[in-house]
């Protein structure tokens, strides 16, 4: 994180060890150490959002988005499918069924000819009182069936908002009428199929598959996802469900990404077949894994409706940037530090090199019971001797530690506060966008009822 301090290796008052002033490399969809982190605090944030909508008086529903697939599917048009295309330099964005649920004149209603919304022309989205939505796509993988990626999206209805863009606010919560929530599910299974089939009639689901609605009822459902968060290993809550795809096993004979990765690293490593985890052969996982890369570069794993945070009244974002911050952050919750050592740049790089750095991090641990800074130290130089780095070491008491610590705590404020600034001058910038389109389609309609609209010639 910062070249000039190094790194510190240091032992906590539980007895456990950490490394602080390390970058990450963030990538959620490929890296097991930092999707751990980063799903750990994405799921920490929806706990926090479905626990607040729900004390306000609204109401959440888990939904989940599946289509048919087969064993001959690729998973990037599977993936253009549910998520849509990326955009690139020969061609545009192509929404895909995900983005088809939430425009259309039925779902957002229709505007009279003077441009206002009118009160008989009210959509779905309004008889509802839809607030917005956290989307998480996971992929899982079988032999016989392939790819199968799906979206978990937690849905906040019984919302009344007022405001555009940055500054849309809720200002009542009510409980939607059953008709209305029965014509939601409809006309959502009804798109979300829909939308499928003019793609690749191959990946349509029946409408009592395709999509799957569970309701949140009360703050408690919520509050107890906290706890299923810090012990569950098999992601059936909701937040932990939408979060945590790096905990997960499939089903059905399918697996997890990172069972394809395990299975590499057994295969490559020695391990039979028979006795390393997962299935299939060495060939078959490595032409997954590489197909799997490629069709999730660039795509979020986990993105919020635009604004909700604000209106729930939480901070932070969900880019690559945002996630980024959210492994800092996760460095500095270490605890109390009382014994370590401080490793320069060059030491620290030796040690990488040499495939040591577990070794040095298992050695802050205070397994033997002895505690003693000096203790310590001696023991992570023992494991940096083999590395030829001894001498990039310095010996940290508990009073040293927390000094280094707090200087790397400085710095990590520095680079939150970029951040939140650099958020801010983007919501800015978009209000200002937002603000010009708006000013130019008053003119328009103004010119339009004057009849001087533009010249076609």
């Amino acid at each position: 994180m910062d070249p000039a301090s190094g790194v510190i290796v240091a032992q906590t008052a539980a007895g456990t060890s950490v490394v602080l002033g390390l970058m990450r490399c963030g990538r959620i969809w490929l890296c097991p150490v930092c999707a751990a982190s980063i799903r750990h605090k994405r799921a920490e944030e929806i706990t926090t959002a479905v626990v607040e909508w729900i004390k306000k008086g609204g109401t959440a529903y888990l939904v989940t988005f599946t289509a048919r697939h087969g064993h001959t599917h690729r998973l990037a048009d599977l993936m253009d499918a549910l998520q849509g295309t990326r955009k690139t330099a020969d061609a545009p964005r192509r929404p895909g069924a995900y983005q088809r649920l939430i425009t259309g004149g039925t779902w957002a209603g229709r505007r009279a000819t003077d441009g206002h919304r009118a009160a008989d022309r009210e959509g779905i989205r309004d008889r509802i009182g839809y607030v917005g939505m956290i989307r998480a796509t996971e992929v899982t993988v079988g032999q016989i069936n392939g790819w199968h990626p799906h979206i978990h999206a937690i849905v906040l209805v019984g919302g009344r908002t007022e405001g555009e863009r940055a500054e849309k606010h809720v200002v009542e919560t009510f409980e939607p009428t059953a008709a209305s929530l029965e014509e939601w599910h409809g006309h959502w299974r009804s798109v979300w199929t829909g939308a499928l089939r003019k793609v690749n009639p191959d990946f349509m689901p029946d409408q009592k598959h395709g999509v799957d609605f569970k309701r949140l009822k009360t703050e408690r459902d919520a509050n107890d996802l906290a706890e299923y968060i810090a012990k569950s290993q098999d992601g059936k809550t909701p937040a932990l469900e939408l979060a945590r795809a790096d905990l997960k096993t499939a089903a059905h004979g399918n697996v997890m990404p990172f069972q394809l990765l395990g299975r590499i690293g057994d295969l490559t490593g020695g391990m039979t077949e028979d006795d390393a985890a997962g299935v299939g052969s060495l060939e078959w996982n490595l032409a997954k894994w590489h197909e799997y890369e490629r069709a999730t570069k660039g795509r979020r794993a986990i993105e919020w409706t635009r604004y909700l945070r604000q209106m729930l009244g939480l901070d932070g974002g969900d880019t690559e940037a945002d996630d980024l911050d959210l492994l800092l952050a996760a460095d500095a919750d270490g605890g109390e530090l009382r014994a370590g050592v401080a490793v320069t740049e060059d030491g620290w790089h030796a040690v990488t090199r040499r495939a040591l750095d577990l070794e040095a991090t298992q050695a802050a641990e205070g397994k033997d019971g002895n505690t003693d800074p000096a203790a310590v130290g001696d023991r992570i130089r023992e494991v940096l001797a083999l590395a030829d780095a001894a001498d990039t070491v310095v010996v940290l008491t508990s009073a040293e530690v927390a000094e280094a610590y707090a200087a790397m705590l400085d710095a990590l404020a520095l680079r939150r506060e970029e951040a939140a600034a650099r958020r801010r001058r983007e919501t800015e910038a978009d209000s200002q966008d937002d603000d010009a389109d708006t000013r130019q389609e008053r003119a328009a309609r103004h010119l339009a009822r004057l009849g001087t609209g533009p010249s076609k010639h």
